[in-house]
């Protein structure tokens, strides 16, 4: 059993390592082309006295495509919020398990949401952007993506709980009750 879980972390580490790392790595790049629009925006207002009615649109979609794309780094990385003193409080193979028992609930909603964004991405057909001339959907594309992504990380991270609690190589280090990806 537990080699059969350790195949398939395995698969999705090789899959959701990268991923998640060129999502961290392009939000980086979004968080650099926002900066750009707005000081492109500061200064054809001051200068031109013309508003570059385009760049505060694309700016917002930079952001909101930046968060989407950081979110699978951040959960599987164990960056996200977690109370620790209440995690510290337990004993570890109880705080284990509710780290199991919260990443399910994690996972469950995940799928919730995985399944609202396609009918979300949909209703995009039918909208166009105000001023780039785009149909939306090409914009709600990543929600779906990302919320795939997500799907994907939590998997993974139950995997590894449930072997981290089976006593076997996990690669997880636990931050509260939040589990943390080490890269070997």
């Amino acid at each position: 059993m537990t080699s059969l879980l350790q195949r398939l972390v395995a698969v999705l580490g090789r899959v959701n390592g990268p991923l998640s790392t060129a999502g961290r790595n392009v939000a980086g790049v979004l968080l650099a082309v926002m900066l750009a629009l707005a000081l492109a925006q500061i200064a054809s207002r001051g200068l031109l006295h013309y508003s570059l009615g385009w760049a505060e649109e694309l700016a917002r979609v930079a952001l909101v495509w930046s968060v989407l794309l950081v979110w699978p780094f951040a959960y599987r990385s164990g960056a996200n919020v977690a109370i620790v003193s209440f995690a510290d409080a337990l004993p570890a193979r109880l705080l284990l398990a509710v780290s199991i028992l919260l990443n399910l609930l994690v996972v469950w909603i995940l799928l919730v949401l995985l399944n609202e964004s396609f009918a979300f991405w949909r209703r995009g057909l039918d909208m166009t952007a105000a001023t780039l001339d785009l149909k939306m959907a090409w914009i709600y594309w990543i929600v779906p993506v990302s919320f795939t992504a997500m799907v994907l990380v939590g998997i993974e991270l139950l995997i590894r709980l449930v072997l981290h609690l089976l006593g076997a190589q996990s690669g997880i280090v636990m931050e509260g009750a939040m589990p943390a990806v080490v890269e070997s």
